[in-house]
Formats: C-alpha cells, structure tokens, sequence
C-alpha cells in the first residue's frame, strides 16, 4: 500500500474489509480526506484523531 506506516496498512485492511471509503471516515471523525491520509501515512500524528479511528472502525487496538 503506497507508502502507509504500519497503522496505516492496518486501518486500510480494517477499511477495505468493512466497505469503508476513506471520504466516509473522514467525514465520520469530522476531518479533511487529507488529514486522515496524512495520519495514515505517518506524515501527521494525528494522536487524538487516531484514537477515533481505531474506535469509529472497531479496531482492538492499533500500533
């Protein structure tokens, strides 16, 4: 997956398992399409935003 941190590729399985646009996340958590990518990245850190993610996906517990 293009250049994603571990968290990333995870939340990107996660999403693509579940049916789940990054557009409809980002709107979800109230972000920018950008911003979430960037978290996903590892470009940001995002460390509030990333707590949302992995509860808004059901995640157990991210890296």
């Amino acid at each position: 997956m293009q250049n994603y941190s571990d968290f990333g590729v995870e939340v990107r399985g996660v999403m693509l398992k579940k049916g789940i646009t990054m557009t409809s996340l980002a709107k979800e958590l109230g972000i920018s399409v950008t911003y979430l990518s960037d978290i996903l990245r590892g470009t940001r850190k995002g460390a509030k935003q990333r707590k949302r993610i992995v509860q808004a996906l059901g995640m157990e517990q991210a890296s």
